[in-house]
């Protein structure tokens, strides 16, 4: 009996000590979660959504302010505090940095397993890949490319953004970046021989620049789409209609002219369109100005901005002309748009080439020029040729020097002067005597 009581009394004085060991071990609760992108806005993780890692946690008492729980995360982007029951708990993260976040932070006094935090930054996925049959759409059998997609740009805190990535064996790429200010860059595939496709929908990215800069103002998106379509181009940039001002036969060395030409995208790829001015050399004449929609060289220039499939400018160069050796104005567009070989090779100019004269100052063959020396000539000839013929009849058939003046008209003179000496003689001899 006393034994009995013994083993009661033990028993009764262990129970209030196993109760309570097993209530302290209840009295906790465990807040968990995991940080991601939240693309799709839903704040619930979804499958290939991005989770945060080396995020700095914490957990505060909010009674006493004081921070009971410390924790960063790691690849998964999950935590898991294990906290006293009893006191509210404020779980939160230090710093969103460049992102914006479903909520600041949990006031939990009981356990979670779903206290999530979903980021937000800009989201920009689309497809690329050869639109064989041109309607917009990928199909199965049109091909990817190994191409990078390039995204650069700068945080909202100034940090330089500069990501790359492929594509997917589907054709689908995707970046996650924080906020901030950014430009997507197609790859540039021209030695695949493809060209950006012309956008069938707000969803093609730019065929001219091959970019697409994002956001575009206070649109509130969160989401982009860039699809880079390409194609298999046929380019073709030809010039016509070559012209020089003033129109003359013949131009004088220091003289200014105008050539005048037209260039055209014929194809169906943009591009720039380059011109080589054949036998214009720095000899031959000095630029006096070109216009404005090419830049470059008097012997060499291109156009400033690409040209798209049936585009066309005019392009104007003064000259001032400097050599005789001048035979020919010659601008030939060279046989590529846009990094494309031409199909056409019969249209780049040769058939506007324009021949030119050039002589030196106070030369001249143009025919009013010299109908109107050889008529001052003719004048003069006849004046010449008259007073010649008198001079000749002044002379004599024995050849003597003529001086226009008679020899028998001398005689004469000479006979009157000795008539008067002789007279004078015989006077002043007859008043002597």
């Amino acid at each position: 009996m006393q034994k009995t009581f013994a083993v009661a009394m033990t028993a009764a004085l262990l129970l209030p000590t196993v109760a309570t060991s097993a209530a302290a071990q209840q009295e906790k609760i465990t807040i968990e979660g995991v940080n991601f992108l939240d693309r799709n806005n839903n704040k619930k993780p979804d499958a290939g959504e991005t989770p945060r890692s080396g995020l700095r946690m914490s957990a505060v008492d909010t009674a006493t302010h004081k921070v009971v729980w410390e924790f960063t995360t790691g690849a998964d982007g999950r935590y898991k505090a294990v906290l006293d029951k009893g006191p509210k708990y404020a779980v939160g993260i230090a710093n969103f940095g460049d992102y914006t976040g479903n909520r600041a932070e949990w006031i939990l006094s009981e356990s979670r397993a779903d206290a999530d935090f979903g980021f937000a930054g800009y989201f920009l996925e689309g497809f690329t890949f050869v639109d064989a049959n041109g309607d917009g759409d990928k199909q199965d059998d049109e091909k990817t490319h190994e191409g990078l997609i390039k995204v650069t740009g700068k945080s909202i805190s100034g940090v330089e953004v500069n990501v790359e990535t492929r594509s997917d064996a589907d054709g689908s790429y995707r970046f996650d970046l924080p906020l901030g200010q950014y430009q997507v860059n197609a790859p540039d595939l021209r030695r695949n021989g493809l060209a950006l496709a012309k956008p069938k929908s707000d969803n093609d990215i730019d065929w001219v620049t091959g970019t697409l800069a994002f956001p575009t103002g206070s649109d509130g998106k969160r989401n982009y789409r860039a699809d880079m379509r390409y194609f298999e181009p046929k380019g073709d940039g030809a010039l016509e209609d070559t012209t020089i001002s003033p129109a003359k036969d013949t131009y004088v060395v220091g003289e200014q002219i105008e050539v005048k030409f037209k260039l055209l995208n014929k194809g169906d790829v943009p591009g720039k369109l380059s011109v080589i001015m054949f036998g214009l050399g720095s000899m031959d004449a000095k630029l006096i100005s070109l216009s404005d929609n090419v830049t470059g060289t008097m012997q060499e220039f291109e156009t400033v901005n690409k040209l798209l499939p049936g585009e066309s400018i005019t392009v104007v160069m003064k000259l001032e002309l400097a050599s005789t050796e001048l035979k020919e104005i010659s601008p030939f567009a060279r046989p590529f748009i846009g990094g494309f070989k031409d199909f056409d090779h019969k249209n780049q100019g040769q058939p506007f080439y324009r021949k030119i004269k050039v002589v030196e100052k106070g030369t001249t063959s143009e025919p009013s020029t010299t109908t109107t020396t050889s008529s001052s000539s003719a004048t003069t000839a006849p004046t010449s040729t008259t007073t010649t013929t008198v001079v000749a009849k002044a002379g004599n058939k024995s050849g003597l020097a003529s001086t226009g003046a008679s020899p028998l008209g001398l005689l004469a003179l000479g006979s009157v002067l000795l008539a008067a000496g002789l007279g004078a003689f015989f006077v002043a001899r007859r008043r002597r005597s």
